[in-house]
């Protein structure tokens, strides 16, 4: 999921959604740019719990919130990318069935990639529908990536924890700034731009059909509408067992 929808879930499912819950609702993502990763920030959560459950509020909520997020324990991304219900996998993945084709042309990718970035269409679609209605989530996320004591805090913290260098992990930080938090309202034309961006710096892809991408992230934000919050809601109740399991510990 993009970072809105992580924001809105986080909200949803954590106790407390402040500076530091933000923070860790978006950070298995924006730590890849400093050299984690996506198997290893996303499964992050227990061993974090373990380390910063007696160290303090500020931890303890910077680690809620990365669970909320991650797929082990099993937070949003397990229920949006690995498996949802009867799916054959996540709720993007399946809903992104249709777009499959039109992705692979419109992103000059190959067929074999086409299913997964298809679904961050379907990430992209849920990310606009959620700016629709929330939009100050943008702010809100805004404004924890600009409280630099908290982020250097949090990066010592993490570098002894996570074996990385404290510059590197300051990198992730910035890098998804300049990708996600930008000021300007969010719109299926800034989306597809933004993609864009993604797709050459993970794939040195130098360009795609911006103009067929906003099309498709469009219809991707009418495929959700009907049953999103149906899913955020399904998410919250499947996370239960894990709070109660924190709570246990």
């Amino acid at each position: 999921m993009y970072p809105l929808a992580h924001l809105y879930f986080a909200q949803k499912a954590l106790p407390k959604f402040d500076h530091t819950a933000v923070l860790g609702s978006v950070f298995p993502d924006l730590v890849i740019a400093g050299g984690i990763e996506w198997q290893e920030s996303h499964t992050l959560g227990m061993k974090m719990w373990k380390h910063f459950r007696g160290k303090g509020q500020e931890l303890v909520n910077f680690t809620l919130g990365v669970i909320s997020h991650g797929v082990e324990p099993r937070g949003l991304d397990y229920y949006s990318d690995e498996k949802y219900g009867r799916f054959e996998r996540g709720y993007c993945y399946e809903k992104a069935r249709p777009l499959v084709d039109s992705v692979v042309e419109a992103c000059n990718i190959s067929s074999e990639d086409g299913w997964w970035k298809a679904h961050n269409f379907i990430e992209m679609g849920i990310e606009l529908y959620i700016f629709e209605r929330r939009s100050e989530l943008l702010t809100v996320l805004q404004e924890a990536l600009s409280r630099q004591d908290i982020i250097s805090f949090l990066n010592t913290e993490l570098s002894a924890l996570l074996g990385r260098e404290k510059e590197e992990l300051e990198k992730g930080f910035i890098l998804f700034e300049s990708l996600f938090a930008q000021e300007e309202p969010l719109d299926a034309r800034v989306l597809a731009m933004r993609y864009q961006k993604q797709i050459y710096y993970r794939h040195n892809i130098e360009s795609i059909d911006v103009g067929s991408c906003r099309k498709i992230i469009e219809k991707s934000r009418l495929l959700i509408e009907d049953d999103i919050e149906d899913f955020f809601n399904s998410v919250c109740e499947q996370m239960v067992p894990v709070w109660r399991e924190l709570a246990e510990q």
